[in-house]
């Protein structure tokens, strides 16, 4: 991969994801042009080097990952539309790179239906999604009690301390694990890539046709 000449030699950060999408995402680079140095990765450095002189990527947890693109940390990132969706940051959303595709679901114990969750006096519903949900219960015209829950929340029907959740779902089987079942889907996530907008805009030369390698490798 090569980039037009820029007399600014610093490297370039991309932040990646930790987790499900950071999986997937390194598997698909495995071989091409940005595959991360194995030995890196192996090790406790903080950038860690790619195939490409002077492109290195950065390891975050998901959630904390829009705020070092939006400060400008790393001029690129990958990250999960839910995230993107449940904070305020200012970041230039590139392209939907279509991989890591979850449902959004409201999910409950088996038989548990939707017209018998709209018939409770005190619907409680726990999930890490708060603005998505909110937004799903102003379509359907619901109130209900959201109980922030950032782990476990397959726990939450099951113990009663919410009716049902809203949650991520790729393939159920954490679901069935649990007994639990989709009741409704509320929407679909699916990675995203995003730009620093002061990078983006002040070094196009170098940061554009890295973002167009990514698109190309990662949306195929």
């Amino acid at each position: 991969m090569t980039h037009p000449a820029s007399t600014n030699n610093d490297p370039i950060l991309i932040a990646f994801p930790k987790g499900r999408i950071g999986d997937e995402l390194l598997s698909r680079l495995t071989g091409t042009a940005l595959a991360l140095d194995e030995a890196a990765l192996g090790s406790r450095v903080l950038r860690i080097p790619t195939a490409t002189p002077h492109v290195q990527v950065l390891l975050l947890k998901g959630t904390d990952l829009p705020r070092y693109v939006a400060a400008g940390v790393a001029s690129l990132g990958i990250v999960g539309s839910d995230t993107l969706d449940e904070m305020d940051v200012d970041l230039l959303e590139l392209a939907d790179l279509k991989f890591g595709a979850c449902r959004l679901s409201l999910c409950g114990v088996e038989g548990l239906t939707l017209e018998a969750l709209k018939q409770k006096p005190h619907l409680r519903l726990a999930t890490k999604f708060l603005k998505a949900t909110g937004a799903w219960l102003k379509r359907e015209g619901l109130t209900a009690e959201l109980v922030p829950l950032q782990s476990s929340v397959e726990l939450a029907p099951i113990l009663g301390l919410a009716d049902a959740i809203v949650d991520l779902v790729q393939t159920g089987s954490t679901l069935r694990a649990h007994g639990l079942v989709e009741i409704a889907l509320l929407g679909t996530t699916s990675s995203r890539l995003v730009a620093a907008r002061g990078a983006y805009l002040a070094d196009p030369g170098r940061i554009r046709p890295l973002a167009n390698e990514l698109i190309k490798l990662l949306s195929t």
